[in-house]
């Protein structure tokens, strides 16, 4: 058993080794990432749609997305609708937006978790957004409800008594003592009502009703928590007919089932969300089955000794011992991993609900692992001979345990705070350049918001070179120039003062990546001066979609860039020599005159030939796992470097 024990360690240190690797992020609700327009955009122009990316896959028909003027008129125009080929993304049509202020307030059920997101922001057509606040009662749904986590903790309760019940009647008693089989009926009850409420918990959030019920995701987690059960209920029926092997069957088939039930709770939980889903999967399931193989498995042990007497009952006392310690070990690796992921920083375990439900159930944890040790090491040696001990510590933890219940029924409906930083992670910090004119009389700090190709907001703080006090000016007004791509023309952008020394606007001046000479043009008059200063705009992250290949044609690949999108694929999709075929397309979906520089495999160059316009091809020797392949080219003055990571099953 020590080496069963040194094994497990090894695999789930492995498991976190692999899912704490840094390519992993971990999400849970499907929560806003980005969006166009942009939350704070200034549009020199109204918008024809509203998109929106989410961390998770929301499920479109219980999603919506709501565009209010500040007066309270909806200029949605059509039902909520999912984006082809990017699940991740909503969209919804607009009616003409005449000059003013717009709160886009979107709300969503996740397609992976069943849990219900929302929230509000701001955008501005020909004004500034920031003049505006948000209602409050657009700012997002409340918190999981007392029905909620009654619900899950019913649930729980259920399966922790199935599985520990079956485990120990099969694994640890002589024979299923009838005391215990008769407490998974039950178990089972309670499993089942515990079902119904997640359900009917999950479809009051999202405002489905009966009929939306079946033809959404909610139907789908219905029917993969109830096939298992049913097999639970199946196996049930004949644990009270025929001997004792054929009761013990029936008894491990239900607490197989119980088990199942487990794994589709976690594949529709935190676990299924993010990257590495697998291994989290695999994990959190590990730890929920250890969990009531330790604390279900307690209370069927207390029913299921009453019976027996001497060696007997001190041997089967023993076992479970034994079982016990090695679920404790899975429970507290797994749990250590799976929180590290969730949270990922030490601060937010005090400084978030959610960690510090996780400090609350630690410390549970912790008083059940104290208590085992005073039976392992007091009352275990002696259980041949009494249990009297055992019965009264083994109570405590029975009652410890139901309270950890309730806490993990809670931590399911709560966000992962890593799902949160990892949102805002994603909003890449502003540019901020300092200036001055020739004559060293005036400092200008330009700030540059978010900074990328496209619409920016320019904030200019001008002050005194040498007092550094706010600076006086009858107007603002900048220059932008691309000295690498003549056929721009130079464009002007008026600023407004905003607060003493403070002039800003809202502009797409910035509409290429490449280097733009920027000169501030500060009227005061007689003493008017220019400040030159050169930006280099960051190119926004490009969105990949996989459209999975049918009908004899492969994967193919779509990568949005500045001036339209990247689709690739490789032929064939097995390893060992593949063509690697990359074609341009611009924003109407007709070819892009791109001209492609290099295509190269994990750094190595490869040969490429052109078969038309903006579609170039590359020999290449991919293998079984992960390929990298980077390209440039250039399309006019726009340089559109891309990278995609290709995996190859076989």
């Amino acid at each position: 058993m020590r080496r069963l024990t040194l094994g497990l360690v090894a695999l789930l240190v492995t498991l976190g080794g692999v899912a704490a690797a840094p390519p992993l992020h971990a999400s849970a609700h499907a929560l806003r990432q980005s969006s166009v327009p942009d939350s704070g955009a200034d549009l020199p122009q109204a918008p024809p749609d509203v998109t929106i990316t989410f961390g998770e896959e929301p499920d479109a028909r219980l999603s919506s997305i709501e565009v209010l003027s500040t007066g309270g008129q909806a200029y949605q125009q059509g039902p909520t609708q999912a984006v082809p080929g990017n699940p991740l993304q909503l969209r919804v049509a607009l009616k003409p937006l005449p000059t003013g202020v717009y709160t886009v307030s979107w709300r969503t059920f996740s397609h992976v978790d069943g849990h219900v997101a929302g929230g509000a922001f701001n955008f501005g057509v020909r004004r500034d957004p920031t003049s505006v606040s948000i209602p409050a009662s657009l700012a997002g749904p409340p918190g999981p409800s007392a029905a909620d986590i009654a619900g899950r903790a019913l649930l729980f309760l259920g399966l922790v008594m199935l599985v520990g019940g079956a485990g120990v009647a099969t694994m640890v008693l002589p024979r299923p003592a009838p005391a215990v089989v008769l407490t998974l009926p039950a178990a089972w009850a309670l499993a089942v009502a515990g079902t119904v409420a997640v359900v009917a918990s999950q479809a009051r959030n999202a405002g489905a009703g009966v009929g939306d019920v079946l033809s959404t995701s909610i139907g789908r987690t219905m029917v993969e928590r109830s096939l298992p059960l049913a097999i639970t209920g199946a196996a049930l029926l004949l644990c009270f007919r025929g001997g004792d092997t054929r009761r013990r069957t029936a008894v491990a088939v239900a607490g197989a089932g119980g088990a199942l039930a487990m794994l589709a709770d976690v594949l529709n939980s935190h676990a299924a969300a993010g990257s590495a889903v697998a291994v989290n999967s695999a994990m959190q399931w590990v730890h929920i089955a250890a969990g009531a193989l330790w604390v279900g498995g307690l209370l069927a042990l207390l029913l299921g000794i009453r019976g027996l007497t001497g060696e007997v009952r001190g041997r089967a006392v023993r076992r479970f011992s034994t079982l016990a310690g090695v679920a404790l070990v899975a429970v507290a690796a797994t749990g250590t991993v799976r929180a590290v992921i969730e949270i990922g920083a030490w601060d937010r375990l005090w400084g978030t609900t959610f960690g510090i439900l996780v400090l609350v159930k630690v410390g549970l944890l912790l008083l059940l692992a104290g208590l085992g040790s005073v039976n392992r090491f007091r009352n275990v040696p002696v259980a041949a001979r009494a249990v009297r001990g055992l019965r009264r510590v083994a109570s405590v933890e029975v009652m410890v345990a139901v309270a950890a219940l309730l806490v993990a029924a809670a931590l399911v409906n709560e966000a992962p705070p890593a799902s949160e930083v990892a949102r805002a992670a994603e909003a890449p910090p502003a540019l901020v350049l300092d200036a001055h004119d020739y004559g060293t009389s005036v400092r200008m700090r330009l700030t540059i918001t978010p900074g990328s190709t496209g619409p920016n907001r320019f904030s200019a703080l001008l002050t005194d070179y040498d007092t550094g006090r706010p600076l006086d000016a009858t107007g603002v007004q900048l220059g932008f120039t691309a000295p690498s791509c003549q056929s721009l023309g130079p464009t002007t952008l008026p600023l407004s003062r905003t607060a003493p020394g403070t002039w800003t606007a809202t502009g797409s001046n910035l509409a290429l990546g490449t280097g733009w000479q920027v000169t501030a043009l500060v009227d005061r008059g007689t003493a008017s001066v220019e400040i030159p200063v050169t930006v280099t705009p960051r190119t926004p992250p490009q969105t990949l979609t996989t459209t999975p290949g049918s009908n004899g044609l492969p994967t193919l690949y779509s990568l949005a860039l500045p001036v339209g999108q990247l689709q690739i694929y490789i032929d064939p999709e097995t390893a060992g020599r593949v063509e690697f075929h990359a074609t341009y397309f611009d924003a109407t979906g007709n070819g892009l005159d791109a001209t492609v520089s290099s295509i190269r495999e994990s750094g190595r160059s490869l040969p490429l030939r052109q078969l038309g316009p903006g579609h170039y091809v590359a020999d290449a020797t991919v293998t079984k796992g992960t390929n990298s392949f980077d390209i440039a080219a250039v399309s006019g003055c726009q340089q559109l470097t891309s990278h995609i990571d290709i995996t190859v099953k076989g």
